[in-house]
């Protein structure tokens, strides 16, 4: 019988192109990789943020300063009673989160649903408080405070105070007025909670800036705040614009107080939205003790208390602490003054 020859089976060399194929897709995975490297880099140079965290507390800074002028500009122009800041832009927009019925989760009423921005209650006083009277209004420094980015990250949130005296049961008004008295932008609403004996005001400043005030219906001393948030950073505030000399009523209210004349005066102060600044100066005065006294004649303190007193004189608003040993007066002169 014929022997049978096995077929012969030829592998050849290792196929060259399978090399090449695995080299294009590494080269085609590099060039995407830079291209998405690219892409983030230009996103946090360019893009806005999303969330508060990603610009730090240096960078909220600007912005921070203009909204503390803007909201002592509105709360100014509440104090006076002139009804909006012109030039600033004025409407509070009805909040996203009312519901159909007018009420808000936990019970909760907007109030911030009548054209240009004046609420149903604050409408209906705002003549009272365009006329014969005026409330006060104070500029506080600018202060930060410790926060927890997350768990284990700490944060800053830096903010500025504004604070505005009024007669007792008039804290919704003043509420009502202040959110009119801001930008349209801002969106700013006023909302009573707990059948109207709690309220809030808030308000978007933009670049996660917040506007936000809370007391209760009897309150007479409001403090509105503009807050940063928690963020990352060190703060670094810097200085106030230059505010001017101080006005003659601090002088002579310190004089009538039992201090001296020539004491020395402390100032904060913020850039006006349409220019200029709006400044609180700050002297020490005599001891302190039972008051108010010291006001000119014919002055009726718009609050007084344990802590102090505050009035108007003029356009501009005076503010007597008596919580210390000798007493801190403080007079403010708005913006566009």
């Amino acid at each position: 019988m014929a022997a049978v020859t096995a077929p012969k089976i030829w592998f050849g060399p290792p196929a060259a192109p399978r090399r090449r194929r695995r080299r294009w897709v590494a080269g085609v995975v590099a060039f995407w990789a830079a291209v998405l490297a690219g892409l983030s880099w230009w996103s946090v140079r360019g893009d806005p943020a999303t969330v508060p965290e990603q610009r730090d507390v240096g960078q909220a800074m600007p912005a921070l300063r203009r909204a503390s002028g803007t909201l002592l500009a509105a709360a100014g122009s509440a104090a006076s009673g002139s009804g909006g800041l012109g030039n600033v832009g004025s409407g509070s927009a009805t909040p996203d989160s009312a519901a159909p019925n007018g009420t808000m989760s936990g019970g909760a009423t907007p109030h911030s649903a009548v054209p240009n921005g004046a609420s149903a209650l604050g409408a209906a006083s705002n003549g009272a408080a365009a006329g014969s009277e005026r409330w006060v209004v104070r500029l506080g420094e600018l202060r930060s405070e410790t926060c927890q980015l997350t768990p284990i990250r700490a944060g800053v949130n830096t903010f500025r105070e504004v604070f505005l005296y009024v007669p007792q049961g008039r804290a919704l008004d003043a509420f009502d007025q202040v959110a009119a008295a801001l930008p349209r932008e801002y969106r700013a609403g006023v909302v009573s909670a707990r059948v109207g004996t709690k309220l809030s005001l808030f308000a978007d400043a933009g670049d996660f800036i917040a506007i936000e005030a809370r007391a209760r219906m009897d309150d007479q001393v409001l403090t509105l705040s503009a807050r940063t948030g928690c963020r990352p950073g060190s703060p670094d505030p810097g200085s106030d614009p230059a505010a001017g000399a101080p006005p003659a009523t601090l002088a002579g209210t310190v004089a009538a107080l039992g201090g001296r004349a020539d004491a020395e005066v402390s100032t904060l102060a913020v850039a006006c939205p349409g220019g200029g600044t709006a400044a609180t100066y700050q002297a020490i005065a005599g001891p302190s003790g039972d008051g108010p006294r010291g006001l000119p004649d014919g002055t009726t303190p718009v609050w007084s208390g344990a802590d102090g007193w505050a009035y108007r004189q003029g356009p501009e608003s005076v503010v007597v602490a008596a919580g210390g040993e000798n007493l801190l007066v403080s007079v403010t002169r708005p913006c566009g003054q």
